[in-house]
């Protein structure tokens, strides 16, 4: 990894850290979902040390790296699941992903308000963003009066185009985009008892996905 693009994941964690600490209480658990490699839930763990920490992931590969990070820092506050998130059945307090390709960011905000806890998210890939068998889109009663499924998808596809490579008016026009995809979500997970904030990374060069998604059970 270059020093640019560690420092970067670097102010991605930061910003994730900082509002779960902000959350979490003396004994709450944490699922870092999509995990990877553990970059958020190894931080969360060593930073939360009365909290319990887990985390779930598909890849085989990605746990073991997980894995051996942990044990090298000495955790004991840390678990690994190998599975896809719907499996997952334990309780929880405070759900978390980064960078959640697609539809996965709708699946762990779902997972999250079944269970009444508190999520913390940064989407991506909204070009992936799809109608599928548990999830419609626009998901909240407001989008749904003013965008066609259609509408939907072709916002999702602009909130895709904001690579630092395109000119700036096309990377302002995605954020909006974006913007206005996770407000939706916001909206929808507010007519099922939540209060919600779309904010934005600091600083917003930190990555081109730059929005998080942040829940709290009223």
């Amino acid at each position: 990894m270059s020093s640019d693009r560690a420092l970067r994941k670097q102010q991605q964690l930061n910003n994730l850290v900082y509002v779960v600490t902000n959350q979490a209480r003396p004994g709450d658990r944490i699922v870092d979902f999509c995990s990877g490699g553990g970059h958020v839930g190894i931080v969360l763990a060593h930073m939360l040390p009365s909290c319990q920490v887990t985390l779930i992931e598909n890849k085989e590969l990605s746990l073991v790296r997980a894995k051996k990070r942990s044990d090298e820092l000495g955790l004991s506050n840390i678990w690994f699941i190998q599975a896809n998130m719907e499996y997952f059945t334990g309780m929880f307090n405070i759900g978390v992903a980064l960078h959640a390709c697609g539809v996965a960011t709708d699946m762990v905000i779902e997972h999250c308000i079944k269970m009444r806890a508190s999520f913390v998210t940064c989407p991506c890939c909204y070009g992936f963003i799809q109608s599928t068998s548990k999830f419609n889109f626009p998901k909240s009663e407001q989008f749904k009066e003013t965008l066609s499924y259609k509408e939907h998808m072709i916002l999702c596809r602009f909130a895709d185009q904001t690579a630092v490579q395109l000119p700036l008016q096309r990377r302002l026009i995605g954020k909006q985009c974006m913007c206005l995809v996770d407000l939706d979500r916001a909206r929808a997970a507010e007519e099922r008892g939540y209060s919600v904030q779309v904010i934005s990374m600091e600083p917003e060069s930190c990555s081109p996905k730059n929005n998080m998604i942040v829940g709290v059970p009223i």
